[in-house]
């Protein structure tokens, strides 16, 4: 595969956005946005959920028109808003957050969707393979071209949108929040294969939340905010802290400030976990006490998730006791943890939190229903008041209530998962992965209001794989590995690289009990931490 060409030499626009604006109705989502992307060279595009970067993405893949302003790529406008055209036409293609790939289908059918040797209607199965194994050797992807995509992990299937992309011939590409659902190992792979295109002369436009992943791939940052082009620099000229203070409009230390926690929380533990097994997890026994926040750390096969899952009755456990509010815990589920003023946000939000289907309000209000009943009769009126209600608390940035959830953006949809579960006043909150796809603006909303919610006595039990997180929220953090409880360490005297060699089985054992006694006395931010 030779490189693709280019406008001039490298480092020159690939990409010129000017005077770029769009409008749905009377709300502006991009206007007079203005800014090059050069050419051969990763650009990345930062901004709070709601800033553009949707909008802009989707005009520039030939996915929506703009109200005004032009795009060139490779000195040539854009007129089409097609994105098979653009593809065609000028080589720019998206991995969007939602893969569209054919899980019935193999790699090769998938890769070369669109441009299969032999035509589309009478292809060549042995050239397909040949060609696929061809592609995925150039881009040294280590594939079966004859495997079930469906078979195939998500980053996995991720790096083949990329291939497809660069087999019907790519030299933009776009890649939107590609390691929101990825693993550290599995984001790795993706940053392999972006070294290697740029190798190879493609340009890149990415978006993440992730700062250190900016920092380690970007030759160059460009910050919307409020639908507004607002800076831009090369990597060099900036840093993390700058970056997020254009993104959300303030210093950062404004967005992690906050007072301490005054004192150790007192009285009986909220929630009790004794001798509590289930699938991937055994054994394991720990307490959270009213005004505190407990973290859960672990590798992904650690047992972590199944944790929470089996303490709030969404997975059937094999053993052990689980206590909330004083009482005893016996016959766990979902609908008994409501009446029990157990709740929990999962981490998978699409899938497990988000009513699709439904609005903003009946997501907000979905626990509340039998409150504003009569006869099976919702008085409506009630009903809506209290989900605005909740919804203004949270900060559910929308336009009406009645929108579809799905319209929102990531750190809102979190937002009115979290109103939707704080409705019931719960005695005990579970979080899994609390900040996932959200922006860093929504992500420091999200902390302030965690750590309100604990100085007004709410026991919080908080899993993460992002340690700097848990290292910013938490009091103390209960390190599992291998589905056993290793150690639960005191969050200020922990570090990422601590944290670690306990959840890697590097550490000792057996000390998993002392801490309990000894809950760390507040909250924290460490020095240097961002969320």
């Amino acid at each position: 595969m030779t490189a693709p060409a280019t406008a001039g030499a490298r480092g020159g626009p690939a990409v010129r956005v000017t005077g770029l604006g769009r409008n749905f109705g009377p709300v502006r989502a991009l206007h007079d946005v203005s800014f090059d992307v050069p050419a051969g060279e990763v650009t990345a595009l930062l901004g709070e959920n709601g800033a553009g970067k949707s909008t802009l993405l989707k005009i520039l893949a030939g996915l929506q028109p703009p109200s005004a302003g032009t795009v060139t790529v490779f000195g040539e406008e854009v007129t089409s808003h097609d994105p098979a055209t653009v593809l065609a036409r000028h080589g720019v293609a998206i991995v969007p957050q939602e893969l569209s790939l054919l899980q019935d289908r193999n790699v090769a059918e998938n890769v070369l969707s669109g441009v299969e040797p032999g035509g589309r209607w009478f292809p060549s199965r042995r050239a397909m393979l040949r060609r696929t194994r061809e592609l995925l050797a150039e881009l040294d992807l280590d594939l079966d071209p004859s495997a079930s995509v469906g078979s195939l992990d998500l980053a996995t299937q991720q790096l083949i949108v990329v291939a497809r992309s660069v087999a019907r011939g790519c030299r933009v590409l776009i890649l939107d929040e590609p390691t929101a659902m990825l693993t550290p190992a599995e984001a790795e792979r993706l940053f392999v294969l972006m070294d290697r295109l740029k190798g190879q002369g493609v340009t890149m436009l990415y978006v993440s939340h992730r700062m250190p992943e900016v920092f380690r791939l970007a030759d160059h940052i460009q910050v919307l905010r409020d639908g507004t082009h607002v800076a831009g620099w090369s990597r060099a000229e900036t840093s993390p802290d700058r970056a997020v203070a254009a993104m959300v409009g303030r210093d950062l230390a404004e967005v992690t400030a906050r007072a301490g926690h005054q004192g150790a929380p007192e009285g009986p533990p909220a929630l009790v976990v004794r001798d509590l097994s289930g699938r991937r997890h055994s054994g394991i026994s720990f307490a959270v006490r009213p005004g505190e926040i407990l973290g859960v750390a672990g590798l992904p096969d650690s047992g972590r998730v199944e944790l929470l899952h089996n303490i709030f009755g969404g997975d059937r456990g094999t053993g052990g006791e689980v206590e909330v509010l004083g009482s005893p815990y016996e016959r766990r589920d979902p609908i008994a943890s409501v009446g029990r003023r157990l709740a929990f946000v999962p981490g998978e939000r699409r899938a497990q939190g988000l009513l699709t289907t439904m609005s903003v309000g009946r997501n907000v209000g979905a626990l509340t229903t039998k409150l504003f009943s009569r006869f099976g009769l919702v008085r409506r009126r009630a009903f809506d008041r209290n989900a605005a209600d909740q919804a203004k608390k949270l900060r559910v940035k929308t336009a009406s209530l009645d929108q579809p959830i799905t319209n929102l953006s990531g750190g809102n949809q979190q937002k009115a998962v979290l109103a939707r579960w704080l409705s019931i006043n719960p005695g005990v909150l579970i979080l899994d992965e609390p900040t996932r796809g959200v922006d860093v603006g929504a992500k420091a909303e999200i902390y302030e209001e965690l750590f309100a919610l604990a100085d007004r006595g709410l026991a919080i039990l908080c899993s993460s794989s992002d340690l700097p997180e848990l290292l910013a929220v938490t009091d103390r953090i209960a390190v599992l590995s291998e589905g056993r409880l290793v150690e639960t360490v005191a969050t200020a005297t922990a570090t990422e690289e601590s944290i670690m060699t306990l959840a890697t089985g590097a550490g000792p054992a057996g000390a998993a009990e002392a801490a309990d006694e000894q809950p760390a006395a507040g909250h924290h931010a460490p020095e240097g931490t961002t969320p």
